[in-house]
């Protein structure tokens, strides 16, 4: 099975037509599709996903809208794993979107998809125990877990604690995220392998082969 993953469009539309004509069975998503807005803002991103043949599997980042995102994407053919797993033949893939919120008081926001490590923690493991026994197991994420591929330009770790505690006592074949734009790229943990597919509006893009785990970089 191959994988087109991509992550942080920010609804930039015309910048996807790169990945036209890539043979791959299914795309996914790494959250932040929009870039806040309305409704009506997102109609471009999703209309010009809407060419592509695959099936859409996508988690939320923390700029799509919590108030309409989720529905928006089912009406348009996406299938949102937020908080669930999809088993497609002997692959489950669970998901998990938005970021951990450094302010606590940001938990609960209606308007964003924010939460604590623990919640992210929690919901993982609860998601990936009934898919043990899968060939393959792949994490879609938004934001990586600490300490890979998550370093900002400022040199300063940005990823969730929690989800690295889920890699490190669940060891799932694969973690697709986005997030940290300025660290795209490939890493192990343990027997996982962590992908940043890199920024979607800059043109960048990554193509997984989930038989040998292979990445090839994707770019406009």
């Amino acid at each position: 099975m191959r994988l087109i993953c991509i992550a942080d469009v920010h609804d930039a539309s015309c910048r996807l037509g790169f990945l036209k004509g890539c043979s791959a069975d299914l795309m996914v998503i790494a959250g932040d599709l929009h870039d806040d807005g309305r409704p009506e803002d997102a109609a471009s991103v999703l209309d010009e996903l809407s060419r592509f043949p695959q099936m859409k599997l996508i988690v939320p980042g923390n700029m799509d809208p919590r108030t309409f995102a989720e529905d928006l994407w089912r009406s348009h053919g996406l299938i949102p794993i937020h908080r669930s797993s999809f088993v497609l033949g002997n692959v489950g893939f669970v998901g998990m979107g938005g970021m951990v919120a450094r302010n606590p008081r940001r938990i609960g926001d209606p308007t964003r998809y924010y939460h604590s490590d623990e919640d992210l923690y929690r919901t993982l493991t609860d998601l990936l125990r009934p898919l043990r026994d899968l060939e393959r197991r792949v994490v879609v994420v938004h934001q990586p877990p600490r300490g890979v591929r998550d370093r900002l330009y400022n040199g300063e770790l940005s990823g969730s604690v929690g989800l690295r505690r889920v890699i490190e006592e669940h060891q799932p074949d694969l973690v697709i995220c986005g997030h940290i734009h300025e660290d795209r790229g490939a890493s192990r943990l343990g027997d996982t392998l962590v992908v940043n597919v890199g920024e979607a509006r800059m043109g960048y893009a990554a193509l997984i082969d989930l038989d040998s785990l292979a990445v090839e970089w994707l770019m406009a």
